[in-house]
């Protein structure tokens, strides 16, 4: 079944017409007809029947799902900026995991800089891509992928529950820590190469946990899917 994020207020009954991008993709590219789809708003689910009426693309709505596709905590991923094709995997698959928030930074050991006149342009695609995902999965809510940010403003991203992923630490593995309860995880993920030892003792200074993904070396955009996929199966 079809999602589609559309704004404004709609009840049980209403006939409302969808935006010109959302109809183009429903009646042009997947041929819906009198299909029902599910339309959000506001966290809120919608099941519909999407018709074309006189060259106009159209839903009425059926009735309110109740269903919620989203993780009781809030998870906030704290990315180093990578490559821009793996960069774009890690927004498809946090969604997919259920990742309210992703912050891009920049670290001593980044390949990839931010650069100030592409930073807006940027964003604007990640965060098309987080819509494109979240209706792809059936979220209720969309991430945000903030504008980047640098190392040391990591700071100004903690939650009740701060985590940084280090390949060098010789303890305290994910998959077997005791993570306490929280409405609020943030999990730091570096750059492919990695985190400095000046960092991580800045990182572990500024109230992070420092845990392992396992015994093997992961890349950087495997590590950020795998620590999404633990906390979601730890905290749902």
């Amino acid at each position: 079944m079809q999602e589609y994020f559309v704004e404004g207020e709609y009840l049980p009954g209403d006939v409302i017409e969808l935006p010109a991008d959302k109809a183009h993709h429903a009646f042009r590219v997947l041929k819906l007809n009198h299909e029902t789809v599910r339309l959000v708003r506001d966290g809120t689910g919608f099941f519909a029947e999407a018709y074309q009426e006189n060259g106009r693309g159209l839903a009425r709505i059926i009735e309110q799902d109740v269903s919620i596709n989203e993780l009781p905590v809030s998870v906030t991923l704290c990315m180093a900026l990578i490559r821009r094709e793996k960069f774009e995997l890690v927004l498809q698959k946090a969604c997919e995991l259920g990742v309210s928030r992703i912050v891009p930074f920049e670290s001593s050991r980044c390949v990839v800089h931010d650069k100030a006149d592409r930073s807006k342009k940027q964003t604007q695609r990640r965060n098309a891509i987080l819509l494109e995902a979240s209706e792809q999965c059936k979220r209720n809510l969309v991430p945000v992928c903030e504008e980047p940010v640098s190392f040391l403003e990591l700071r100004n991203y903690r939650s009740e529950m701060n985590l940084a992923a280090y390949e060098a630490a010789d303890h305290t593995d994910l998959r077997i820590f005791s993570l306490p309860e929280a409405s609020s995880v943030t999990v730091v993920i570096g750059p492919e190469g990695g985190f400095s030892q000046e960092e991580m003792r800045w990182l572990s200074d500024q109230g992070f946990s420092v845990i392992t993904l396992g015994n093997r070396i992961l890349r950087a955009e495997t590590a950020a899917i795998t620590a999404c996929a633990l906390l979601g199966e730890r905290y749902s």
